[in-house]
């Protein structure tokens, strides 16, 4: 499959009905494959197929350069067969004296992505989070204190509510009632 594709990368398949066949395939496998979709909606239109007009509206989605997208179907390339970037290709696993420098920096310098140290306090956290704030009050705090089994507090919890909205009072004195 890799030996086809390339081939039609480079130019020296031609992009026909056969060739869209097997573009449809690549791109079933490789749905984001931005020189696949293009190749394919060339292959399309060489072969008057109807799903043209679908797919090229995909490609053209996902295409780098829509300019060279358009250039590249009309066939105005000069020197180049397929797709331009197909000649700046190299073979699968081969590399450039420049990538393989860069590679080869890179696994000198040996580098550590380190975690920023200010900012974050140290010590105990977890006791702050649990401390009893006879400030903080709400409806939903004195339920789960209820399931929790602390009766206690969610009572001091609803009492001061009833103070807080006296229109509720009522309704709290229920819930307070509720729970002895």
């Amino acid at each position: 499959m890799q030996k086809n594709y390339y081939e039609i990368l480079k130019g020296k398949r031609p992009l026909d009905r056969k060739a869209a066949r097997f573009l449809k395939g690549v791109i079933k496998k490789y749905p984001y494959s931005q020189h696949a979709r293009m190749l394919y909606a060339k292959a399309l239109m060489n072969a008057g197929m109807s799903a043209f007009k679908e797919e090229v509206n995909k490609a053209a989605a996902i295409a780098p350069d829509r300019k060279v997208f358009r250039a590249f179907l009309s066939g105005k390339f000069s020197g180049f067969n397929t797709f331009p970037l197909a000649e700046k290709q190299n073979e699968p696993g081969k590399k450039t004296a420049s990538q393989q420098a860069i590679i080869e920096r890179f696994l000198k310098q040996e580098p550590r992505i380190r975690s920023k140290s200010s900012g974050v306090p140290e010590g105990e956290l977890s006791r702050e989070s649990i401390e009893y704030h006879p400030d903080i009050v709400s409806e939903t705090l004195a339920q789960i204190l209820v399931k929790q089994g602390q009766t206690d507090r969610a009572i001091d919890i609803y009492k001061k509510l009833s103070l807080m909205f006296p229109e509720k009072s009522s309704y709290f004195a229920k819930k307070i009632e509720s729970i002895r």
